[in-house]
């Protein structure tokens, strides 16, 4: 009598047989099925905004600093923020970077999320600090201090370690420079390496630029713009320095007192088509620059005004600091809408 455990080999040789192809087919499948969700990831991502801020209003203390902002950032635009000095662009970007907390009245989104921090998810934010968080430190360390570039890298350089090496080579940095002893050109390379070799999906960038010489800012440009272009990642770049970016910007932001008409793309901005069709050179300096000259035109002209109706209410003023059959109220007042 045979026992449940003697098997006739042949049969179980045909059985085991089949598992192999049965598991070959289940994990084609699986497969399958992550790539379809990763091309429907990658479909949606497209069409859905990178950065995303619907009626931002962001206040120092009680000042106001940023009035009811909507922005939309799409995969792959470059978009300026320009603007006078004090107009509201550094804090803009340290919001959407997470440096300060939006309101819980305005819609946010950065990446999806509300809470958007530095190098976590995809977000890279280079300002104008002198300061980096290293691994082996207790909080940030000054790009100053007597250390080499290579401990500052720490575990980024085993992470990404082509990445690190082609922006050693596109930047120029010698991983054994001292940052005590380096140039502040030299040290914004580094920073900027830095800031760079994690890749990104929304690079927020603030006069990261204003050290670099001709070259290494044009070749930085470039591989910020293939990064778009390749890899659907978006910029937000704050500048005073308009070289180059004809060709380079898809899309213009134009703040005054922080106050914002939104995201525009280059060809609609301000005549810039005009001026770029009849060969004007750096046509975008001279569009950015005319909205100024116009914005310091209008505040000198409100400024010359408000001094008229003081000098009109002084006047309108009796002998004895009394007002002149009440004739004098309304520049007492400060009302200004006559000279506006």
């Amino acid at each position: 009598m045979k026992r449940k455990t003697d098997l006739n080999p042949n049969q179980t040789h045909t059985n085991t047989s089949k598992r192999p192809k049965q598991q070959l087919k289940t994990l084609n499948d699986m497969s399958a099925m992550m790539d379809t969700d990763e091309k429907q990831a990658e479909e949606m991502d497209i069409q859905n905004p990178l950065v995303y801020v619907k009626h931002l209003t962001f206040n120092y203390f009680e000042k106001k600093v940023l009035y009811d902002i909507n922005l939309k950032v799409m995969p792959g635009q470059r978009c300026l923020v320009v603007g006078a000095n004090g107009a509201g662009k550094s804090t803009l970007l340290r919001v959407l970077a997470g440096r300060h907390m939006p309101p819980s009245s305005c819609e946010f989104s950065v990446l999806g999320t509300r809470a958007p921090q530095d190098q976590i998810g995809g977000l890279a934010f280079l300002g104008n600090n002198w300061s980096r968080t290293v691994a082996f430190a207790a909080s940030n360390v000054a790009y100053q201090c007597d250390m080499p570039v290579r401990d500052m890298m720490s575990k980024l350089q085993m992470d990404y370690p082509e990445r690190r090496d082609m922006l050693v080579k596109l930047l120029g940095v010698d991983l054994n420079w001292r940052m005590h002893q380096v140039s502040d050109g030299q040290r914004r390379r580094v920073q900027i390496m830095l800031g760079l070799i994690k890749p990104f999906r929304v690079l927020l960038m603030d006069e990261i630029t204003v050290d670099l010489d001709l070259v290494a800012r044009q070749d930085l440009l470039n591989f910020l713009k293939s990064e778009c272009e390749t890899r659907g990642a978006c910029i937000l770049y704050a500048t005073h320095i308009f070289d180059g970016l004809d060709d380079w910007t898809t899309h213009v932001m134009y703040l005054k007192a922080g106050k914002t008409y939104g995201v525009r793309k280059l060809s609609e901005f301000d005549g810039w088509s005009a001026r770029k069709n009849a060969g004007e050179h750096n046509p975008l300096l001279r569009t950015v620059e005319a909205r100024m000259r116009a914005e310091r035109k209008e505040e000198q002209n409100f400024e010359e005004a408000e001094m008229l109706v003081h000098e009109k209410a002084h006047k309108a003023m009796g002998p004895q600091g009394g007002f002149a059959s009440g004739r004098a109220s309304m520049f007492a007042a400060g009302r200004m809408d006559a000279y506006r």
